[in-house]
């Protein structure tokens, strides 16, 4: 005697619901999970840039110390995480213009994003990541410049 067991029309029914189901709920999860990835890869870049600003900042606001030294931190600190492609402002942009102490001294770092993109390039497109320091001029020695 066969004891094969016969499934029931209305177990078939159930899987091709679920398989439905499936296929509708499995694009939006998806792209949830890239977008994730590529929120967190922005955030990762902005702490680098804004980390590499600290370091620009600290040593362009020394009165002993050239722009072009600020400029190599910068360079050294974004080079530890691959990044290409930025550019580096300085406000004020000569350092002869420390009149006193605790003049306000900014760097800012700036990537566009397209660079640093992890591969949904379209999310943030043409955004530029940007990120800044200031700190207070030390003139408590003379200017190299």
């Amino acid at each position: 005697m066969s004891t094969r067991f016969k499934r029931s029309s209305a177990y078939n029914r159930r899987r091709g619901v679920a398989a439905v189901e499936f296929a509708v709920v499995l694009p939006p999860i998806l792209l949830l999970v890239l977008v994730s990835i590529e929120v967190a890869g922005a955030f990762a870049v902005q702490h680098a840039l804004q980390e590499a600003s600290m370091n620009g900042c600290r040593i362009y606001c020394q009165r002993t110390t050239t722009q072009q030294e600020s400029e190599n931190m910068v360079a050294l600190s974004l080079a530890e995480d691959d990044i290409t492609g930025y550019t580096v402002e300085f406000d004020p942009p000569v350092k002869t213009v420390f009149n006193n102490d605790l003049t306000p001294i900014t760097v800012t770092v700036s990537v566009p994003y397209s660079q640093v993109g992890v591969g949904i390039q379209w999310m943030l497109g043409s955004t530029t990541i940007t990120a800044s320091s200031t700190l207070p001029a030390d003139s408590s020695a003379k200017s190299v410049e």
